[in-house]
C-alpha cells in the first residue's frame, strides 16, 4: 500500500514540535538578535603589528609564492631535488605552523577569527603538499601528455599545457583558490561564468548562513550557557546526570547545525568557487546520507580531502610496504590530528576530545563493516553511523569541549587567597 500520507504527517508533526521548541526557547531566553554586538576588534586588536589575522593571511602569501619560486628553480634544474624537496617541506610545514603560533601567541580570546585563519592554514598546508608531491611525478615519473589526456573538459589552454610551462604565478594561485586539494597540471573547465547561478548561490549562502546563526544563537548558545551555570553549581564537576540532560537537549540543535553547515560549505561556497574559476570538477560529496558502513561515509561525505589523503597519504604508505591496516591507521591519525588543531588551538586549549573520537572511527568502521557483510542491504550500519556522529558523537564533543573551556576560563580568573581560588 501506499504510506505517502504518513510520510507527510511525520513531515508535520517534526515541523510542528520544532517550532514549539524555538518558540519555548525564545520565551525562556529572549530573542538573540538583540544581545548581538559586533566588535571589528575582533579582528584586529593584538600585538602582532595590530593585526595577526592579516598578518597570517599575509604570510600564506609568501608561502605561495616560496613554492612557486622553488618548484620555478627546480624545473630549470638550479636545485638539486634533495634539496628542492628539503626546501618544499620546509615552506610548506612553515604555511601550517607559523599561523598556528599566530593564532596561539597573539589571538587569545578570538576563537571565530583565530578558526577562520587556521583553517585555511591547514588548507594552504595540503595544497602545498599536492603541490610539491604532483609536481615530483611530473618531473620524474608520469609523461605530461598522458596525464593531460585523462582531465576531460579541459579549455585550449589547459589541453596544451605540460610540464614545466604549468610552473606559474597564475596557476599555483588558481590552485589556491580553486574548490580542490589535489594538484594536477590541468583542471577541467566549464564553458563561461553563470551570473545567473553566481547571483543564486550568494542569495542562498545569505539565507542559509542566518538560519544558522539564529539556530547557534537562540537555541545552542543559550543551551551551553546553561550548562556551565550547572557545572559551575555543582563545583565544577560533570556528572552524568549533566551529561545525558544536555546531550538530549543538543542533539537535534546540533544535528541541524551540522547539517545547515555541511549545505552551506560543500555545496553553496564550493559551487560558487567553482562557478566564479569555471572550475569543471564540482564532486565535492557524494551521497554520505545513506552510508551502510562508517568507511562508506568517510568516502563519500568530503570528497576533496577523501582524495587528498589517498594520494598523498594512503597510497604512499603502500609503496613504502606498508600494509592496508597501517596505511587506514596513519590516515585516521593524520585527521584525527588535524581535527584537534582546529579546535584546540583557536581556543587555546590542550584537547583530545576531537582526536579521540577520530580514533574511534577505527573501531567502528569495523564493526559497520562486519554487519553489512554480514546482513547487506540492512539499515543497522546506517542507523549506527546517525546515533554515532550525530546523536551521540558531535553533541558530546561540544559538551566536553565546553566544559573543558569554561573550567580553563575560569581557572585562569581565579585569584588565589590562602591556597583557595576567590573569583
Amino acid at each position: 500500500q501506499n504510506y505517502r500520507g504518513l510520510l507527510n504527517l511525520m513531515v508535520i508533526v517534526l515541523v510542528v514540535a520544532n517550532f514549539r521548541l524555538v518558540i519555548d526557547n525564545i520565551v525562556q531566553h529572549g530573542f538573540f538578535l538583540s544581545n548581538i554586538k559586533i566588535d571589528m576588534a575582533e579582528f584586529t586588536h593584538a600585538p602582532l603589528a595590530d593585526a595577526p589575522f592579516y598578518c597570517g593571511f599575509g604570510l600564506l602569501q609568501v608561502f605561495i609564492i616560496s613554492s612557486y619560486l622553488i618548484e620555478k628553480m627546480l624545473s630549470r634544474k638550479t636545485l638539486g631535488e634533495t634539496i628542492g624537496f628539503m626546501l618544499h617541506m620546509v615552506n610548506a610545514n612553515a604555511a601550517l605552523f607559523v599561523p598556528m603560533a599566530i593564532v596561539w601567541f597573539f589571538m587569545e580570546g578570538r576563537p571565530l577569527p583565530g578558526s577562520f585563519l587556521l583553517l585555511h592554514s591547514v588548507i594552504t598546508w595540503m595544497k602545498l603538499l599536492s603541490y610539491l608531491h604532483a609536481n615530483s611525478d611530473y618531473r620524474t615519473r608520469d609523461p605530461m601528455q598522458s596525464t593531460v589526456a585523462l582531465v576531460k573538459d579541459q579549455d585550449e589552454f589547459g589541453a596544451q599545457l605540460s610540464y614545466p610551462s604549468n610552473i606559474t604565478l597564475s596557476n599555483i594561485y588558481y590552485f589556491w583558490f580553486a574548490p580542490t586539494l589535489t594538484y594536477q597540471i590541468a583542471f577541467p573547465r566549464s564553458a563561461r561564468v553563470r551570473p545567473t547561478k553566481v547571483a543564486t548561490l550568494i542569495i542562498r549562502i545569505i539565507v542559509v548562513a542566518c538560519f544558522l546563526a539564529f539556530l547557534v544563537g537562540q537555541i545552542i548558545a543559550p543551551s551551553l550557557d546553561s550548562l556551565a551555570r550547572d557545572t559551575a553549581e555543582n563545583e565544577g564537576l560533570f556528572t552524568p546526570h549533566i551529561a545525558a540532560h544536555y546531550l538530549t537537549k543538543l542533539s537535534l540543535a546540533s544535528t541541524y547545525a551540522w547539517l545547515l553547515f555541511f549545505y552551506l560549505f560543500f555545496h553553496l561556497y564550493l559551487n560558487l568557487f567553482a562557478e566564479i574559476l569555471r572550475f569543471g570538477d564540482r564532486v565535492f560529496y557524494r551521497d554520505w546520507w545513506n552510508a551502510s558502513e562508517v568507511a562508506s561515509y568517510w568516502r563519500l561525505w568530503n570528497t576533496p580531502v577523501h582524495y587528498w589523503l589517498v594520494r598523498h597519504v594512503y597510497f604512499p604508505c603502500l609503496r613504502n610496504g606498508m600494509s592496508k591496516s597501517m596505511s587506514n591507521f596513519i590516515v585516521f591519525f593524520i585527521s584525527a590530528v588535524m581535527h584537534e588543531v582546529l579546535v584546540s588551538v583557536p581556543f587555546h586549549m590542550i584537547g583530545y576530545w576531537s582526536f579521540l573520537g577520530m580514533m574511534g572511527q577505527i573501531p567502528l568502521v569495523a564493526i559497520t563493516k562486519y554487519i553489512d557483510k554480514k546482513i547487506p542491504g540492512s539499515s543497522i550500519g546506517n542507523a549506527m553511523f546517525w546515533l554515532s556522529f550525530c546523536i551521540v558523537g558531535q553533541p558530546m564533543a561540544i559538551l566536553l569541549y565546553c566544559v573543558d573551556y569554561f573550567t580553563m576560563k575560569n581557572s585562569a580568573s581565579c585569584e588565589m587567597v590562602d591556597g583557595v581560588c576567590s573569583s
